[in-house]
């Protein structure tokens, strides 16, 4: 098995199994409790909501029914067609695009008031986080929220993936300007034994930026 898997690793992986794990994702009811939980912390619709690695669609399809646009990110063709067919009134804008550097997204030339990135960081290997991290920085308006939940536990079998430390990312954010507002835990759903460590965090007002960032 690999011991240092890539993002491209992950990638295939996900193209590989879309069939089969995007039906799992977007059955679940967490999409619409997310928005619901993040209630206090979302800009007025229609936001817009930048979903990084927005996989089966499902929060993109839930923030959607609140009355926000998203622009939903996903770098695997397998996961934004099995979203496109499970979620065909889907209005969201997709992008094929990938950490750590967000370069179809910041071509763009927009902030984000809320960017959620759910499941995603266990593939972003930890030489490249800090860059990573710049990366949503630039995309992220400012004093505007990113919600991240990060896999803890065993990786899949054949799926390697990287350890999300909680302290670690959450280091990696606050050393360009963000404040952890909050932290909490929750399971990964009936069908997964893995749990979830999700970070909240408020981006720097634009004067307190750091030149550096990107």
């Amino acid at each position: 098995m690999k011991t240092d898997p890539t993002i491209d690793d992950a990638i295939a992986d996900y193209d590989r199994l879309a069939g089969t794990l995007a039906p799992r994702y977007a059955g679940s009811p967490s999409a619409e409790r997310l928005v619901n939980q993040h209630a206090a912390l979302l800009p007025p619709p229609p936001g817009p909501i930048l979903d990084i690695g927005a996989g089966s669609g499902a929060h993109a399809a839930a923030f959607e029914a609140h009355g926000y646009e998203v622009l939903a990110v996903e770098p695997s063709a397998g996961m934004r067609r099995e979203a496109r067919r499970l979620f065909p009134e889907l209005k969201a804008e997709w992008l094929n695009d990938r950490l750590p550097d967000l370069l179809a997204v910041r071509q763009l030339d927009r902030q984000f008031p809320f960017v959620l990135i759910n499941a995603v960081w266990m593939h972003v290997p930890p030489p490249v986080r800090p860059s990573a991290a710049a990366a949503v920085l630039a995309v992220t308006a400012p004093d505007g929220i990113v919600s991240m939940a990060l896999r803890q536990g065993p990786a899949p079998p054949g799926r390697p993936m990287h350890p999300a430390d909680p302290d670690a990312v959450a280091a990696d954010f606050t050393a360009l300007g963000f404040s952890e507002i909050s932290r909490s835990e929750h399971s990964g759903g009936q069908a997964s034994d893995a749990r979830f460590v999700r970070l909240e965090l408020r981006a720097p007002a634009q004067s307190t930026r750091p030149d550096s960032a990107l």
